[in-house]
C-alpha cells in the first residue's frame, strides 16, 4: 500500500480522503481501498519522512493534503526498478478450488457459476476504467509528468487484467461444462 500511495503521490498531491477514494473507484481490483489501510500507511510515510503534509482550514474543516518527499520519491523509484516477482501474485481462490472436491457435486458448480460472474463483472470494471483512461487522457493534464508513459503503462495494466479475467472465464467454463456432464 506505502509505495501505491508513493506513486499517485508522484502524480499529484491528495488528502487521504482523495487517496481512498481513487484507490476505491480504480484499484480496487489490486489492492485493498479500506480507510484503515489508507490512513495506516499514509501514518507510516510520514513518520518515515517519505511525504509531507499541509493543513489549511477549508470552510470548517481542516484539509490535511500529502505530497511526497525527495526521499519519498528515491523510496518509490527503487521499488518500481526492481524486477517485478511472479511468485508474489497470489490468486488465494485456487486454494478453494485445490479442495473443491470435498465439496458435494452442486455446491462445486454453483461456486463456479458465481466466480463465472464475478469475473463478468470484474471484465465489466475493467472496461469501464479503460474508457475512464481515455477520457482523462484527452483531458487537461498538469505539468510535471510524462503523463503519455504513465497512461501507456496504466493501459497495459488495464488491459492485462482484461485479458486474465477473460482467460479465467474461458478456463472456468470448460470446467463447469464438464461438471455439468457428469451431473
Amino acid at each position: 500500500m506505502e509505495y501505491l500511495i508513493l506513486g499517485l503521490l508522484l502524480l499529484t498531491p491528495m488528502t487521504g480522503y482523495e487517496l481512498q477514494r481513487f484507490i476505491k473507484q480504480n484499484l480496487a481490483l489490486i489492492c485493498s481501498s479500506s480507510a484503515g489501510s489508507v490512513q495506516t500507511a499514509l501514518a507510516k510515510l510520514e513518520r518515515e519522512g517519505r511525504i509531507a503534509a499541509e493543513e489549511a482550514m477549508e470552510g470548517r474543516r481542516r484539509k490535511k493534503t500529502f505530497s511526497i518527499t525527495g526521499q519519498g520519491r528515491q523510496a518509490f523509484e527503487a521499488w518500481v526498478a526492481q524486477p517485478m516477482q511472479a511468485g508474489k501474485v497470489k490468486n488465494m481462490e485456487l486454494a478453494r478450488m485445490f479442495f473443491l472436491g470435498l465439496a458435494r457435486p452442486g455446491q462445486r458448480a454453483a461456486a463456479i457459476r458465481d466466480y463465472l460472474r464475478q469475473m463478468e463483472e470484474t471484465q465489466t470494471v475493467l472496461t469501464a476504467l479503460r474508457q475512464q483512461l481515455h477520457r482523462v487522457q484527452a483531458g487537461p493534464l498538469p505539468p510535471g509528468c510524462n503523463w503519455d508513459e504513465v497512461f501507456r503503462f496504466q493501459g497495459y495494466t488495464i488491459e492485462y487484467g482484461i485479458a486474465a479475467a477473460e482467460f479465467e472465464r474461458q478456463w472456468y467454463s470448460r470446467l463447469l461444462e464438464e461438471l455439468e456432464e457428469e451431473e
